[in-house]
């Protein structure tokens, strides 16, 4: 649920504002819980602004309430210096904060919350399209709030319409270091992906879901986890 419309728009030339509202039933192992997103992306002159919220509703009770709130903001500048060097016209510059927060309830019934914490991630973004397929890679510096190092997070975000435009099969791969929570002074890489497939019922409404695959996310040691989901979009 990230990233998608970004990469969408920064691939396939558009003249205005887009964004879009995604509801997504998490029916993996632990969860059955639904997740709302909210995107936005903004080209201008200099580059394109792109934002997106993910809250989850997993608080107890019923009905259950948000219990997490998740936060991206990021900015491409494009470099007018590449724009006559094929195929790096379209490499950009990026810059990117993540940051939220989560609220629990123990058997004690005491509420609390947790940052996920905050991180700054800079670097380059390359999207290279071929006909129907376009996929696009960054390569970021990544800086999380209070840990030692800064530490390098790699990205790809692909697109892929089917069968005249009916069908889209699109996702992003993130592959990062971080330092391990029982040994700051040693790494663990955690690896992260979410593929998309939807069912265009108009342009503007799509069914379809998800499957998020990680390891080590969001800290290790973490097994390989499948968490298939249900959803359903609307482009406003």
């Amino acid at each position: 649920m990230k990233r998608l419309l970004f990469i969408l728009m920064a691939i396939i030339p558009v003249r205005g504002a887009t964004q879009n509202l995604q509801l997504h039933y998490d029916f993996g192992e632990g969860r059955k819980y639904m997740t709302a997103t909210v995107e936005m992306f903004r080209p201008d002159t200099f580059g394109s602004t792109f934002w997106f919220i993910d809250f989850d509703f997993n608080f107890p009770g019923s009905p259950r309430s948000m219990s997490a709130a998740y936060w991206e903001i990021s900015r491409d500048l494009y470099i007018p210096v590449l724009k006559k060097l094929h195929p790096f016209e379209q490499l950009g510059l990026h810059v990117e904060y993540n940051d939220g927060f989560m609220a629990f309830k123990d058997t004690a019934d005491y509420i609390g919350a947790a940052t996920y914490n905050s991180v700054l991630l800079t670097g380059f973004s390359f999207p290279v399209s071929s006909g129907a397929f376009s996929i696009t890679s960054q390569l970021l510096c990544r800086m999380p709030r209070g840990m030692n190092k800064p530490d390098f997070q790699f990205t790809l975000v692909w697109l892929r319409y089917l069968l005249n435009n009916r069908f889209l099969f699109t996702g992003f791969l993130d592959l990062w270091s971080q330092d391990k929570t029982a040994d700051p002074d040693k790494k663990e890489l955690v690896f992260q992906t979410e593929p998309q497939f939807w069912f265009l019922v108009t342009t503007r409404i799509a069914f379809g879901g998800e499957v998020e695959i990680s390891r080590n996310f969001p800290v290790g040691p973490n097994e390989w986890e499948f968490m298939p989901t249900l959803a359903v979009r609307w482009e406003f």
